[in-house]
């Protein structure tokens, strides 16, 4: 099921974007993954030897004292968060990098996760992770995918526990979904996933909001959509709503959002191949945290509408 997608305007070109040798179609792309993976590998050093992937830099963490929100004495604006707002949050506006954000919806089909995680690791990408925690709740391998992500370097953020329209739920209903979110991450990760969130679908409206706002949360959407959660979605056409803006080059700003899905086996083979062709471009890698705290307080963030009725 799609976890939060718009409306993209016109369909990608039939033009393929070369993913390296790799054939599209979802049914070869698992056959191709250890291909994939070795093209990621670092050169060798002059042993031979493989290089070991860069260290990933400590997050983001508080680096002044904290400012509370006017009106909501309970909300600390994380420190080091220079352009802070409330409102959602669908571009980082003045960063002096050029970097975007990668984003995964994620907590459906576990296994396909792991793989997920071990292509992002091989490839050195740490990104923002939004969870809904249903199925994690269901396996004994949960503190070990959670910790391990922490490990990694990704960044925790909520996408409810059921992945329910919220929309259709009283406030005290959605107020237990973020709550659940919250309370299973800190138990077995030691840490939260304030103040990142993505509503399912996208379905949001104003009494949404304000239990999100009372919770701390920032809502997330992105800038730039994959549409791999599509049926028909394959590895080369992932790759192509990427790059490709109605058949030419995607001018991508620093600073977009792209949101990718966890359990889609395309992105396996698709998003090592993004990450390969942006680098190429001299994009480097932020997650939501780090790109946020770098931006210009000046220039602020760029945010949707104030809501979008679910569907």
């Amino acid at each position: 099921a799609a976890c939060g997608s718009e409306p993209s305007g016109a369909a990608p070109s039939a033009q393929p974007v070369a993913l390296a040798g790799v054939p599209s179609g979802s049914a070869d792309a698992a056959a191709h993954v250890g291909a994939s993976a070795a093209r990621s590998t670092p050169p060798p050093d002059a042993t031979g030897a493989p290089s070991a992937p860069p260290a990933a830099p400590e997050l983001w963490r508080p680096t002044s004292p904290p400012v509370f929100l006017p009106g909501q004495p309970d909300c600390a604006v994380p420190g080091g968060l220079a352009a802070w707002r409330w409102r959602r949050l669908r571009k980082v506006d003045g960063l002096s990098e050029k970097a975007v954000i990668v984003t995964l919806d994620v907590g459906a089909k576990l296994p396909q996760l792991e793989r997920l995680l071990d292509a992002l690791r091989e490839v050195g990408l740490r990104t923002t992770i939004f969870l809904y925690t249903a199925e994690l709740e269901r396996s004994r391998d949960a503190g070990r995918i959670l910790k391990r992500m922490i490990e990694d370097g990704h960044e925790l953020g909520n996408h409810t526990a059921t992945h329910r329209d919220l929309t259709k739920l009283d406030p005290e209903q959605v107020g237990d979904e973020l709550d659940r979110v919250e309370a299973f991450v800190e138990e077995h990760t030691g840490r939260g996933t304030r103040p990142w969130f993505r509503e399912p679908l996208l379905a949001t409206n104003d009494a949404v909001d304000a239990v999100v706002r009372a919770r701390c949360y920032r809502s997330v959407w992105f800038t730039i959509d994959t549409a791999d959660w599509l049926p028909d979605a394959t590895a080369d056409g992932i790759v192509q709503r990427v790059m490709l803006d109605k058949g030419k080059a995607r001018q991508i700003e620093s600073g977009s959002i792209l949101i990718f899905h966890g359990s889609q086996a395309e992105n396996v083979v698709a998003l090592p191949e993004i990450v390969r062709q942006l680098r190429s471009q001299g994009f480097t890698f932020m997650t939501l945290g780090e790109a946020v705290s770098r931006s210009d307080p000046g220039l602020g963030t760029s945010e949707g509408p104030s809501h979008r009725p679910g569907r």
